[in-house]
């Protein structure tokens, strides 16, 4: 059965602190509730691309150390196993949040394959998200949702793990999500990079199969989402699985950018999974009621830059908003 309540086997898993302030490694514990080139599946600009791509053309900001973040680090080993007492509904927050904690639109970023926390390169792209959208007229709070994208020791580069990892961090995601937003009646919104897709779509699921939350999240926008282009569909055939029923019922709305020129979803993920990402197609098959697609090849240099300040295509995700 799915957590609803701020406590579950417990543990704290909900309500509001006088101090937000947490160190970067001290959590309130919130508990309950083609293998050539998969590298290049980052989420982050510094991480060497494979097969000749190159980073991002934006350089990314370099975010506080207490930049607010709702964390499953550390929940999975390489193997995708769960570990350290960790349930499938767990999550911790880290991070200073704001005074005004539940007042406001609260913004997640869930970044992609490989981003680590070791080197910040996780709340790097938090931080960058939000100054992106703060300049595009956002007055909303906005954080990071970080996940062990960088555990898998499969050997496609630890990209098959990762997608069990990310499968598996969708309900950990519902969970903080329907907490939030029952606990303060605020919206939640989520902005989901390359491999980050497929914790939302995981998400979603959990959210219209073990909370029956309609609308629970106010909109979702997929950028450069490495997701099979029929997975975001309404019917996906005989052999794929659709989630577009999912989107439809748990998400008022769902944006998705992608770019029909992304070399890292062109070469790498299409020999990887011998299909089309959303991320650099679209849509392939009936689209959910409450979806539009988005090409911004015109707007996006690579990947990398889609939600970095002057090179990404933030301010059509927020005039979506």
């Amino acid at each position: 059965m799915a957590p609803t309540g701020p406590f579950h086997g417990g543990q704290r898993t909900g309500g509001q602190t006088d101090d937000r302030s947490v160190n970067r490694r001290s959590f309130l514990r919130r508990g309950t509730a083609a293998a050539v080139g998969a590298a290049a599946f980052v989420g982050t600009t510094g991480t060497a691309a494979a097969g000749g791509l190159v980073d991002g053309e934006g350089t990314k900001a370099e975010a506080p150390d207490n930049f607010p973040r709702v964390s499953t680090r550390d929940h999975f080993d390489s193997d995708a196993n769960l570990i350290n007492g960790e349930s499938a509904w767990s999550y911790d927050v880290e991070g200073s949040w704001p005074g005004s904690w539940g007042e406001d639109t609260l913004t997640l970023l869930i970044h992609g394959f490989k981003s680590t926390d070791g080197d910040d390169s996780d709340i790097d792209s938090g931080y960058e998200c939000q100054l992106g959208l703060e300049k595009n007229g956002y007055t909303g709070d906005t954080a990071v949702f970080t996940w062990d994208s960088d555990e898998g020791g499969s050997i496609d580069l630890g990209w098959s793990d990762a997608k069990d990892i990310a499968e598996r961090n969708g309900r950990k995601l519902a969970n903080f999500t329907q907490w939030y937003t029952s606990a303060y009646d605020v919206n939640v919104q989520w902005v989901a990079h390359s491999l980050g897709a497929r914790v939302v779509l995981f998400a979603l699921k959990s959210l219209t199969e073990d909370y029956s939350r309609a609308n629970a999240v106010k909109s979702v926008s997929l950028l450069g989402g490495a997701v099979a282009d029929d997975s975001v569909s309404l019917d996906a055939g005989w052999f794929d699985t659709e989630y577009g029923q999912y989107i439809e019922y748990a998400a008022e709305q769902c944006d998705n950018f992608y770019k029909d020129d992304d070399s890292v979803l062109e070469y790498i993920f299409e020999t990887r999974e011998w299909e089309d990402a959303a991320g650099e197609k679209g849509c392939a098959g009936p689209e959910p009621a409450n979806y539009t697609d988005y090409d911004v090849a015109d707007i996006v240099p690579t990947h990398y830059d889609y939600y970095v300040r002057n090179y990404g295509c933030l301010p059509q995700v927020v005039e979506k908003w």
